[in-house]
């Protein structure tokens, strides 16, 4: 049979040059198509297999998976793929099956070799987890940043937790002991951030809660290409009882023998440096770590002294000292010695103990040393830290904090100089401030031209530290390495000081070595130098604050020898001037009263008097000029009686929850309009201001107020800021501003104007007090302020300097509410009363009042009840007759006044309405000036629109 033709031109070509194999069958199974790869890898000769039956070709098909997909995919005709192994060729294959309705396409390749691969990794992993679960040793694998991948089971079986997936500081956290927890995290930061051996011993706790001391050990896997770690393979062994051995070591007297052959096998399997000396301080055992620390050999070392294995002599002669201690004492002997070997600069501890004879006496000592490197470096900067805190403590000039500190620094790195000096920002020059040199290292000159020395100072104006191992090579200071080399700098790093967006100051730290500047070395010097600018500017403060100190104590020393001279002449003169202020204060605000009133009555009694002449003649022309001139007066009188009730502190409030901010910002418009364009005003709001409870249009009339007052202020202009603060005042900051400890709320009016003098100031309250010129000024705004602000609960300040401005401040104490009523605001609307014949009960013993508004009742469809006094009307209110709403006087005859009249009636009608007026009212009447839900309150003189709007108001609102 021939092969079937594809018909797609390149559709052959594509099938023969692809690497998979490929057949199709027909609809009985017969192969139609097979393409070279097929033939290859199911060693068959082309055209060999085209007709015959699949089943034919291979029966060992028969009852396998390929016949079951097989068969599925032909009957769903959905496309399948499966992975399965034929028996007949000893192989894997991977199938893809893909259905048309009168054939199938089949593409598959030999996937043994991946397959048996993947059962050999797997055979690899089930081998590394029995050795690793064989091992004694707790052994881990962690990822790059130490986050747990495998615990073997010696890790359960001890802590009782499997892990896995926990991260390094999570174990620290959780399992080792709280005092070996830094270490160990600093130990692992250092090894991660260099990618070296990590080695710690630390306590671990079991499942027991127990601790047992392990070494911990891990080596770092690395990326073959990148060379990069992805891994870190570990072990952690428990040391308990070999730590237990050394300590116990140093009271070994008997069994020499058998002890000694204990500590040699402890030395051999040690990871400390572990050696021993003969009495003739020649070395008789090294392990393989100092073998390696010293890079000798077995061969080379043994048998040679301190000497001659390259120790310095103070080091050899310290060593020959203390074996000879040992030797004579029996008794151990500890210390710490830094070393120069093939890793660089290290410290060590070492503990030397006796090994004794048989006979008792030392035969040789014998001695373990670790390396405490990164601990000591922890440890000083630690304390580097707290020696800083504690210097600049007692430090008092500010200069002297970066000496101190400078000296601190220098030290604990370990450079060639540590200063602070001054930037000329538009020079670039350096001024020496303070320095600390090394010995053996000069100091700067006093001014250094930085551009001279490279083009760091770019980087520095900029904010950045600047980090340089050595000039040699940084393209920065290339050009200027041998200069900066002369001045001791061969590595250095500059911290910036930036005020303002301006480079002012450096802190610099400079090395005649070259030097890898570590992140442990740059963030200790960051440290520094945040402790150094908080340092300096609290020191600024507190000397700033002795020094006003001081010259108030000099004030008060002197006016105390003058008060204690004069304390009798004083005593009694202050009585005399008390007396007199009363008596000025009474004058001027009698004196003010009748000069205002008697003004006003003019008005109003002109006004009458031509309007009875002109009526008197029949002529009713002009009439209305004049009714409006008698309106306004009174108008003037009715806001002059409000003034004078806010100041003596006895008008009656309506206070509610207000945010402060939202009725600043919305007065903002009116404000600006009313300073007018030569004053700049600023607003500024406190975040989260708290709520208060006030009247707020008494509360933005006081601030229009003193906005008014500080446009006055500044006659050429300036700026005018309000400002709000939440303040938690404590008592003598209370008692600084006569107002009890506790939160509140203030806000500030401040201008840049004239001033004001202490004699200004200590009047600025007083009622008709004004330094306007006449005509310009009542003398009652302030007086009105001062007033409102005493009756809110609150107080009212003034901070102020001739030339210098002044600031007027009204504290308001906080109120505890969850949430400030928001109303939107809508533009005033004319209320016509129009009554449906709601009954009202009128009350008021001036008849002339009562007669008008209850004409007005009447006029707009109300039926009225009339009484003359308290007892009279709550008869009424006892009564059945319907009552829909009481208009009552504050002060009546008759034993009860308005308040009792309306707290009586609504015993019995609950829901009454009540709409009070007055023009003089107690606190006590209403509550501290409270007003209850479904009360109103109308003070007279009022027009008769405003009495019909607040009657409708009070019938069709709830309050």
């Amino acid at each position: 049979m021939q092969q079937k033709k594809i018909t797609h031109p390149d559709a052959e070509a594509i099938l023969e040059s692809i690497t998979d194999a490929f057949f199709s069958m027909d609809r009985d199974w017969r192969f139609t198509y097979v393409n070279q790869q097929a033939n290859v890898v199911l060693d068959r000769k082309p055209g060999e297999l085209l007709g015959q039956s699949l089943w034919d070709a291979y029966p060992g098909l028969a009852g396998s998976e390929f016949e079951t997909v097989y068969r599925r995919v032909a009957r769903d005709l959905v496309s399948e793929s499966f992975t399965s192994y034929y028996p007949a060729h000893d192989r894997w294959y991977e199938v893809h099956c893909y259905p048309s309705a009168d054939s199938m396409s089949v593409y598959f390749r030999n996937a043994t070799t991946r397959i048996r691969a993947e059962e050999k990794l797997r055979e690899s992993e089930t081998r590394f987890r029995v050795m690793a679960n064989a091992i004694p040793q707790i052994v881990w694998i962690t990822d790059a940043e130490g986050k747990v991948e495998f615990f073997n089971q010696q890790w359960y079986a001890y802590s009782g937790d499997v892990m896995e997936g926990a991260t390094a500081q999570f174990i620290s956290d959780h399992f080792i002991h709280p005092d070996d927890q830094q270490l160990t995290m600093d130990a692992w930061a250092s090894a991660t951030q260099s990618g070296h051996t990590f080695v710690i011993e630390h306590r671990l706790r079991s499942k027991s809660g127990e601790y047992r001391w392990f070494l911990a050990r891990a080596e770092p896997h690395r990326d073959t290409a990148s060379q990069s770690v992805i891994r870190w393979f570990g072990t952690s062994t428990d040391i308990h009882d070999q730590k237990l051995i050394r300590d116990e070591l140093a009271r070994i007297t008997a069994e020499s023998e058998q002890r000694r052959r204990l500590y040699e096998t402890f030395l051999s399997h040690t990871p400390d440096l572990a050696y021993v000396w003969d009495l003739n301080h020649r070395f008789i055992y090294a392990n393989e770590v100092l073998l390696k620390l010293w890079g000798q050999t077995w061969e080379g070392a043994i048998g040679k002294n301190c000497l001659e294995l390259g120790y310095e002599p103070w080091h050899a002669e310290m060593h020959d000292r203390e074996i000879e201690q040992v030797r004579t004492t029996k008794r151990p002997v500890r210390g710490e010695v830094p070393f120069n070997g093939a890793f660089g600069p290290r410290v060590y501890d070492y503990i030397l103990v006796p090994i004794l004879g048989p006979d008792g006496e030392v035969e040789a000592v014998a001695g373990t040393t670790r390396d405490v490197t990164e601990r000591k470096q922890a440890e000083a900067r630690r304390d580097a830290l707290i020696k800083l805190t504690d210097a600049i403590r007692h430090v008092e000039e500010p200069t002297q904090i970066a000496f101190v500190a400078t000296q601190i620094l220098g030290e604990v790195l370990g450079v060639s100089r540590v200063g602070y000096g001054v930037i000329d920002d538009e020079t670039d020059m350096l001024h020496v401030d303070r320095e600390w040199n090394a010995p053996n290292v000069s100091g700067l000159p006093n001014a250094l031209h930085l551009r001279d020395f490279g083009s760091f100072i770019d980087d520095l104006k900029q904010g950045n530290f600047v980090v340089i191992d050595d000039v040699q090579k940084d393209e920065r200071t290339q050009n200027a390495a041998d200069a900066l080399k002369e001045k001791y700098a061969a590595s250095f790093v500059n911290v910036p000081v930036i005020e303002q967006d301006r480079l002012i100051a450096v802190l610099y730290i400079n090395d005649v070595e070259i030097r890898a500047w570590s992140p442990d070395d740059i963030a200790l010097i960051k440290e520094f130098s945040e402790r150094i600018k908080t340092a300096s500017g609290r020191l600024r403060s507190e000397i700033a604050l002795r020094e006003s100190d001081l010259q108030l104590r000099k004030i008060n020393e002197n006016l105390e020898t003058e008060v204690n001279a004069r304390t009798r002449q004083l005593m009694l003169a202050e009585e005399a001037l008390r007396h007199s202020h009363k008596m000025e204060a009474v004058g001027q605000l009698t004196g003010g009263l009748a000069h205002d009133f008697n003004n006003l009555l003019a008005g109003i009694m002109g006004s009458l008097d031509l309007m009875r002449v002109k009526m008197a003649q029949g002529r009713t022309d002009g009439m209305e000029r004049y009714v409006n001139v008698a309106l306004s007066s009174v108008n003037r009188a009715a806001a002059l009686t409000h003034r004078l009730l806010a100041f003596s502190r006895r008008q009656t409030l309506d206070p509610k929850a207000t945010d402060v901010n939202r009725l600043v910002s919305g007065m903002e418009e009116l404000i600006r309009r009313t300073i007018g364009p030569s004053i700049e005003l600023e607003v500024i709001g406190a975040v989260g201001a708290w709520t208060i409870l006030v009247d707020s249009p008494q509360l933005e009339n006081a601030l229009l107020n003193l906005c008014i007052n500080a446009r006055d202020a500044m006659p050429d202009g300036g700026r005018l800021t309000i400002e709000t603060a939440n303040k938690w005042l404590d008592d003598q900051w209370a008692g600084e501003r006569d107002l009890p400890p506790g939160q509140y709320v203030s806000l500030c009016v401040s201008d840049t104007g004239t001033g004001m003098t202490p004699e200004v100031i200590a009047r600025a309250f007083d009622p008709f007090f004004t330094t306007k010129p006449l005509g310009e000024g009542t003398g009652l705004g302030l007086s009105m302020v001062y007033g409102f602000a005493l009756q809110s609960g609150g107080q009212i300040r003034i901070y102020s300097e001739v030339g210098a401005g002044t600031t007027m401040c009204v504290y308001l104490p906080r109120f505890h509410a969850d949430s400030v009523e928001r109303k939107e605001q809508t533009p005033p609307e004319i209320i016509h009363a129009n009554g449906t014949g709601e009954v009202v009960l009128v009350v008021d013993d001036e008849v002339a009042i009562r007669k008008v508004i209850v004409e007005v009742l009447n006029d707009a469809g109300y039926a009225t009840i009339e009484a003359d006094n308290g007892a009279d009307a709550l008869k009424v209110l006892q009564s059945t007759a319907r009552i829909d709403l009481l208009i009552t006087d504050v002060g009546l005859p008759g034993g009860l006044n308005g308040r009792q009249v309306a707290d009586a009636g609504r015993v019995v009608r609950s829901d009454l309405k009540v709409l009070f007026i007055t023009g003089y009212a107690e606190n006590a009447v209403f509550g501290n000036g409270l007003l209850e839900p479904g009360m109103q309150l109308l003070t007279k003189p009022f027009t008769m629109e405003t009495l019909s709007r607040r009657i409708r108001e009070s019938l069709e609102n709830d309050k």
